[in-house]
């Protein structure tokens, strides 16, 4: 299922980010959510998991929001920092962390992982994984070929 977070995310884009988004996704590095959720021993394991998502991430030259969002552009992957309502809502984009060209990105994939789901974004021999709705970031996925496959 997908959820109305892409459209919210282009929404609140609009003006900060000067082209057209093809493609948004709203999520956090893999692991964030059992840090938080953890207790002790799930937060150390969930902030280790996270702690390698962003270092994969800055080895790619990208910088990773949490919360945060990523976009794909006709040229370039977009990530951000948001502020979300109690509700669950995407309110705006706080920050553009990275803008990166879609030529250095090589493979955006998504697998379903037990109600969410994870995409592993690679380039260079270096990857990250964000979690987050398994629909959104299909569609996400989806709209990287489409560009890659344009642009090829």
């Amino acid at each position: 299922m997908v959820s109305n977070h892409p459209q919210q995310i282009i929404e609140a884009a609009r003006g900060k980010v000067p082209e057209q988004i093809l493609g948004a996704a709203f999520g956090k590095p893999r692991g964030s959510n059992t840090a938080i959720a953890g207790g002790v021993i799930g937060g150390a394991i969930g902030g280790g998991w996270a702690a390698k998502q962003h270092k994969g991430a800055e080895a790619m030259g990208i910088r990773l929001g949490s919360p945060g969002a990523i976009a794909i552009t006709p040229a370039n992957l977009v990530t951000m920092t948001v502020g979300v309502t109690m509700g669950g809502q995407i309110k705006e984009i706080k920050e553009i962390l990275s803008v990166v060209p879609l030529t250095h990105v090589d493979s955006v994939q998504v697998k379903r992982m037990g109600l969410g789901g994870v995409m592993v974004i690679s380039a260079g021999g270096h990857s990250f994984k964000l979690e987050g709705k398994v629909g959104d970031m299909r569609e996400f996925a989806a709209a990287f070929d489409r560009v890659k496959a344009t642009a090829s």
